[in-house]
């Protein structure tokens, strides 16, 4: 009996080496491709609670990411003003929340982008709200990656921006600027 237990046992480590030795021999389906890709990532078209954060992390925004939400389709996306004067960086973020949101998902209508200022409490600096039939989006999407609607009065009103006068205590006189209260959602 022990000699079949000792048979048995020499069986399996041979079977085992040669099981270890097969990706290394060149035989086989991945003969001369090299690493074979365990999980094929595929492109998302609708954006659903399970692959919010996977989105939202793909975007490698420079931002931190307060709090997002999502709603029967409409993203809301509240992200933490941290240092002053970096609105060329915000607006880069703001640009990549807007093409995910219409140009990679198919089933997102509204983004609601909040910048609250994280030395305050979390008190609101400006506020975005764009929709997907905002004429502008099919018209002057490429556009936006120039867009500077702290200044440029067109890209405020595209993007229905609304200012508080926290963000010019912050940044000084913004022309045209809005204190009035973001409407409900």
């Amino acid at each position: 009996m022990r000699k079949a237990y000792l048979t048995a046992l020499g069986a399996a480590l041979a079977v085992t080496a040669v099981i270890g030795l097969m990706p290394h021999s060149g035989i086989g389906p991945g003969k001369g491709k090299g690493e074979v890709a365990v999980f094929h990532p595929s492109e998302m078209k609708r954006l659903t609670s399970s692959n919010l954060v996977d989105a939202i992390v793909g975007l490698q925004l420079t931002g931190r990411v307060g709090k997002v939400q999502w709603t029967q389709a409409v993203l809301t996306v509240e992200m933490r003003a941290d240092d002053e004067k970096q609105t060329e960086r915000w607006y880069r973020d703001m640009e990549k929340l807007i093409r995910l949101s219409f140009d990679q998902m198919e089933n997102v209508n509204r983004l609601l982008i909040r910048y609250v200022d994280s030395k305050s409490d979390g008190q609101l600096l400006f506020a975005a709200d764009v929709r997907r039939n905002d004429n502008w989006l099919g018209e002057n999407f490429n556009e936006l990656s120039d867009a500077d609607p702290l200044h440029d009065e067109l890209w405020r009103k595209r993007l229905r921006i609304a200012y508080t006068s926290l963000l010019e205590e912050r940044l000084g006189p913004i022309d045209t600027y809005s204190t009035a209260p973001l409407p409900a959602s």
